[in-house]
């Protein structure tokens, strides 16, 4: 006779993660995985369990998977990872958009030592690591509420093997980056990243981007792409990232799939006649979005990709410079001509405290307005004074695209987001409402508000599509022998409550969170475990 289990949970509504109708369900588990999934157990199977949970016809979902996230020092900073495990994220992707803590050397440890003294204060000392392999043991010692998986950022790799100039990557550079990326996938990540609208990833060319892409195809790893543009130039970007796919071989997924600015939302016909028919045709890519029109990055985004060349340094010898800014002006705003444009952009991360408790939370145009300066003058000021550290909020998109994007069977919801608190060292001051918001709103408002999509459909996005395309072995269902990731919630009831006005609000609705078999959450609220794990990828 197998030995009792650990935990029963009694007449749920099963959505198991597959896309299958939900169905009443009682389900085992023993240790970390599951070990059983009934239409109903044996009463005396159930009696002798360590703890038996009825959960009345709530819903109980595999753990939700969010694919493109971000998180290098912070979780270092807070373990409990609130945003992301209050929504029912149980594992989390991080290192996207080219940006990982790894390799830790040359330009890119400097850059780290400074973000280190100034968003924590620490010392150098406290960034112990230079491999990958380090950085997951460091996390490892921490532990943490979920589980945690990582691709290898392309910017940070070229920063610190060539700095984040726009020089040309050299023959012993390029050999050392590839040695690094098959010193990386050793250590399990589970592909390369790239921003290639961010220094100094923007400086690549195709043929480095595809011989790195290279060595992850032939270890079954993804390559993952922030876009060379995502607007303006969105049909020059998807060519390249098809291109990089076809010549590479490699599995490939599209970061936060979008038509940015109002002149470019007439070009969701050229994604769905591009995308769709690649493919049909058997081009192995997906994309992820998150549920929202708002993107979020550094202010300093609005600059022309000149602006970056040196590293922060350079740039901020640039926004000193009274004739190179009229020139940054005048092509910003050649480029955006529309009235609002400015109202649209609204400041969000602040690092400095005097300044933050002045502007965090409004737009550029509002604070423009109270200095009685130009907007673009408003914004070099903050960047200045922030020492380009601002990050922003910014109004591009359209709803009718978003809902398109989403109805796309290949797209997984994401959130492009850190895992954050509302309090403590990881707390913004005016943060995207995705950092505490992504999954309860695709729950809430496309599936029983707009009915987009089914729940069973949803939950599929979330959990069982992006484990297969991530290999995360073991994750993504509720089946016998899986790992017991697992979400309990109310249909009727889950709700994001981050809104753009008050973005530090947890949802509501979800109840209980388990990972790995262990109760993280319980009636809202987290409980001083952490069972989760760094998860290495094996292909």
């Amino acid at each position: 006779m197998n030995d009792p289990y650990d935990l029963v949970l009694e007449n749920a509504a099963l959505v198991d993660g597959t896309g299958a109708a939900a169905r009443k369900a009682d389900v085992a588990v023993r240790g970390d995985r599951i070990a059983a999934v009934e239409a109903e157990l044996p009463e005396a199977e159930k009696a002798a369990a360590a703890r038996r949970i009825d959960l009345n016809g709530r819903v109980l979902s595999p753990g939700f998977v969010d694919v493109h996230s971000h998180g290098e020092l912070e979780p270092l900073a807070d373990n409990s990872a609130a945003g992301k495990i209050l929504e029912g994220v149980t594992t989390e992707i991080s290192g996207n958009c080219g940006c990982t803590p790894f390799p830790l050397f040359g330009e890119l440890r400097k850059r780290y030592e400074r973000e280190a003294r100034d968003d924590y204060g620490w010392g150098p000392e406290s960034l112990n690591w230079t491999s990958v392999a380090e950085y997951f043991e460091r996390l490892d010692e921490k532990g943490c509420t979920l589980n945690r998986g990582f691709l290898l950022g392309h910017g940070c790799l070229r920063a610190a093997v060539n700095g984040y100039g726009d020089n040309h990557v050299g023959a012993d550079g390029k050999a050392r980056m590839l040695r690094e990326t098959e010193a990386a996938l050793d250590a399990g990540v589970f592909g390369l990243s790239t921003g290639l609208v961010y220094p100094p990833g923007c400086y690549a060319p195709l043929d480095e981007v595809v011989d790195l892409a290279k060595v992850c195809a032939n270890r079954g790893a993804l390559y993952t792409s922030h876009m060379r543009c995502e607007g303006d130039r969105i049909e020059m970007a998807i060519d390249e990232t098809l291109t990089i796919a076809r010549k590479s071989g490699a599995r490939t997924q599209i970061s936060h799939l979008k038509t940015s600015q109002q002149r470019n939302w007439h070009k969701i016909a050229f994604l769905e006649k591009t995308l769709l028919p690649a493919r049909r045709e058997g081009l192995d890519f997906h994309a992820d979005r998150y549920p929202y029109v708002a993107s979020s990055t550094g202010l300093d985004a609005v600059l022309p990709r000149w602006a970056y060349a040196g590293g922060n340094d350079e740039e901020l010898k640039r926004l000193n410079d009274p004739a190179t800014c009229a020139n940054l002006e005048a092509e910003v705003l050649g480029k955006n001509t529309t009235v609002d444009y400015w109202e649209r952009i609204l400041v969000a991360g602040v690092i400095d405290e005097s300044l933050r408790a002045e502007i965090a939370g409004r737009s550029i145009a509002d604070i423009a307005r109270s200095w009685s300066v130009r907007p673009f003058e408003a914004m070099r000021r903050i960047l200045i004074e922030d020492k380009l550290r601002t990050s922003a909020i910014f109004f591009s998109m359209s709803e009718e695209n978003l809902e398109k994007i989403l109805s796309w069977d290949f797209v997984m919801i994401a959130s492009d987001a850190t895992a954050r608190n509302v309090k403590g060292p990881t707390k913004v001051a005016h943060p995207h409402p995705r950092t505490f918001g992504t999954f309860p709103r695709v729950l809430a408002k496309y599936v029983r508000e707009r009915k987009l999509f089914t729940l069973e459909e949803a939950i599929h996005r979330m959990t069982a599509l992006p484990a297969d395309i991530f290999h995360l072995r073991g994750r993504g269902r509720i089946s016998k022998g899986c790992f017991a990731d697992l979400v309990v919630f109310d249909a009727e009831g889950i709700r994001d409550e981050a809104t753009f006005a008050d973005p530090n609000r947890f949802p509501t609705g979800i109840e209980m969170v388990f990972v790995n078999g262990t109760l993280v959450v319980d009636a809202g609220a987290i409980l001083e475990v952490r069972p989760g794990r760094v998860l290495r990828h094996a292909a």
